[in-house]
């Protein structure tokens, strides 16, 4: 188990807080009530006021020009905000430097600001949050819509577990913990539809968050963490998510403890021996089902039931399952 903790860590080390959770862009709202209004964003395309503007994330100045009546009437340099305090949080759970900096290097712990109004002379006003008007008649607050031909990483935390595992010569055994990770990618075939393909590992460890932890090795103990990659078909019906598809899992069931006598040891002054670790290990082919509710446009909490029927290592049927509770940001690409 240790081993399978120390790599989560390392994982989440190695990871960027706002790779996960921002997208390399996002929509800025460009409202005025000047007529004949446009703005034009670091040369590229005219868009007419009000709109919704797509902007990258980036370390350089932001140049935009205002055009009034075919004039360009205002011609300036928004600086890049960068989100410290969200960057130093996000990453300072194992003091994650490396976060850190791939954070700023990449940009992607910068933005210009989410809300601006234009007034009649041009001038560019930025605010922290939408005026009334903006509320009313730009429907701000709606989601970025999925489109065909879209495609998203997907990071995951699933965060608690339960499992059901029927170790070889056991009882069955249910156990819960916590921690694990999930890494996936996702395509949209349709608009509401999409194709999910997924690995997560999974644990039962003591603790919400990583952290020393050191058993009683005097006593018996029993453990488990599981492997897990999934197919799913997913459907997408406003806030919510439901998918269903195939996964292939690796259960893992862990011992510590006296062993009792194998059956094949007929000798009656046989002592239980310590055995440290021992293991027992089913390859089981089943179902992926999950249904998550969509908070914002990258972040999803939801559930994940990993029913499995079919031992692969010497074909029979089994019944095995895990259930996770996971939190899940897609970074759209």
């Amino acid at each position: 188990m240790i081993k399978q903790l120390l790599f989560i860590i390392l994982t989440f080390a190695m990871t960027s807080c706002m790779t996960i959770t921002h997208d390399k862009s996002y929509e800025a709202v460009f409202y005025t009530d000047a007529p004949n209004t446009s703005v034009r964003i670091n040369n590229s395309e005219d868009f007419s006021l009000p709109s919704k503007i797509v902007l990258q994330r980036s370390r350089k100045k932001l140049n935009i020009k205002v055009i009034q009546n075919d004039s360009i009437v205002n011609n300036t340099l928004i600086k890049p905000q960068l989100h410290a305090l969200a960057i130093f949080f996000g990453n300072a759970y194992i003091w994650n430097i490396p976060g850190m900096i791939v954070d700023v290097v990449t940009g992607r712990g910068f933005d210009y600001g989410k809300y601006f109004i234009v007034d009649s002379r041009g001038e560019i006003i930025s605010l922290k949050r939408p005026t009334e008007y903006m509320s009313e008649n730009m429907s701000i607050n709606a989601f970025r819509r999925r489109e065909k031909g879209d495609f998203n990483i997907i990071v995951a935390i699933p965060e608690v577990n339960l499992f059901h595992l029927s170790p070889k010569n056991e009882t069955p055994r249910n156990f819960a913990g916590f921690i694990g990770l999930g890494i996936g990618a996702e395509y949209f075939y349709k608009n509401n539809k999409s194709l999910q393909l997924r690995g997560d590992a999974i644990m039962d460890f003591i603790a919400p968050v990583p952290a020393p932890f050191d058993w009683d090795e005097s006593q018996p103990f029993e453990s488990c963490y599981a492997f897990n990659v999934n197919l799913t078909d997913n459907f997408h019906i406003k806030r919510f998510q439901l998918g269903y598809g195939l996964n292939l899992a690796k259960n893992t069931w862990v011992y510590h403890g006296y062993y009792k006598r194998p059956p094949e040891v007929i000798d009656e002054n046989y002592e239980p021996e310590w055995i440290d670790g021992k293991t027992k290990i089913n390859t089981i082919l089943g179902l992926a089902l999950n249904t998550y509710y969509r908070f914002t446009d990258n972040f999803y909490f939801g559930i994940i039931y990993r029913p499995s029927f079919l031992k692969l290592s010497n074909p029979k049927l089994m019944y095995e399952h895990s259930i996770s509770f996971d939190f899940v940001w897609k970074i759209n690409l």
